[in-house]
């Protein structure tokens, strides 16, 4: 017969996996100063063991801004970030394009609106790769 320990731990974490982890960001995008509308925005969420989550796609308004909100089922905190898909600053804006992710706070998760205000695409200092068609 399990001990009451581990049933009552056992719950815990089913509750807890229920329950869900929210992460919403609010933001607009920028490169060289000027708002990009249409750009591809995901919340993706990262996974130790499998591939990572997509919580949730939108793209930039006319102003560059977008919102985008998501929710995970993970025990423990979520590790979330933004996966932009953009073409500042290529090489060659016909055939080439950019992905930029950037990492969410540990401590704005769960607490809110992450508000970056303006995430500058031309800032080279996330993860970025750039890839060109032939």
């Amino acid at each position: 017969m399990p001990s009451l320990h581990f049933v009552l731990l056992s719950l815990i974490l089913a509750l807890a996996s229920l329950l869900g982890a929210p992460s919403l960001a609010d933001d607009q995008t920028i490169c060289r100063r000027r708002s990009v509308k249409g750009l591809h925005v995901e919340l993706r969420e990262h996974d130790t063991f499998d591939p990572d989550d997509s919580l949730s796609v939108t793209t930039t308004g006319p102003d560059g801004s977008f919102e985008v909100r998501g929710l995970e089922n993970e025990v423990g905190s979520i590790r979330p970030y933004l996966r932009i898909t953009h073409k500042c600053d290529v090489k060659d804006e016909l055939k080439c394009r950019r992905v930029s992710e950037i990492d969410i706070p540990k401590e704005k998760v769960n607490n809110g609106v992450y508000e970056m205000n303006f995430v500058n695409l031309n800032v080279h200092g996330h993860r970025d790769t750039e890839s060109c068609e032939e």
